[in-house]
Order: structure tokens, then sequence, then C-alpha cells
């Protein structure tokens, strides 16, 4: 994955989640996905699973289905 934009994970600093052109674009620039990265003892970064963002309302609500995530109240 060729990252475009980066951010640390909400209460895991030391991991980032990375939203960028997929692995298995076919050079168009136009697949992308979502990686949860982490880093090894060395700082390096871990290769993780990436996941298409075109699935991740179908996988928010399968985790929501399964009980891994709940809907909130939104603080003001």
């Amino acid at each position: 994955m060729h990252w475009i934009h980066k951010e640390r994970v909400k209460g895991d600093d030391k991991n980032e989640l990375r939203l960028g052109i997929a692995s298995w674009d076919d050079g168009s620039g136009t697949a992308k996905s979502l990686k949860y990265t982490w880093f090894t003892k060395n700082g390096k970064a871990a290769r993780g699973g990436e996941i298409p963002v075109e699935v991740l309302p179908q996988a928010l609500a399968f985790a929501r289905r399964e009980g891994y995530i709940r809907r909130g109240r939104r603080k003001k």
C-alpha cells in the first residue's frame, strides 16, 4: 500500500490508520484501502491486512451486529 493519509489510533497512539492506494490497484490509483498499522520493536511498520474502502460500511455493520461496537450518543 502507498499511503496518502495517516493518523494515530485514538487511545493507542503507537499505532496508525493509513488510507491510500491499495496493493491490488491496477496502476490507475483508483483502488483505495484502509490499513491498521502497528510497529515492531525496531520501529518499522508491520505488514497487516488491507480492507477496501468500499466495504467499510458493511464491515462496520457486521461489527455492530456481532456486538463489537455499539451506537452511542455524541458528546457535545
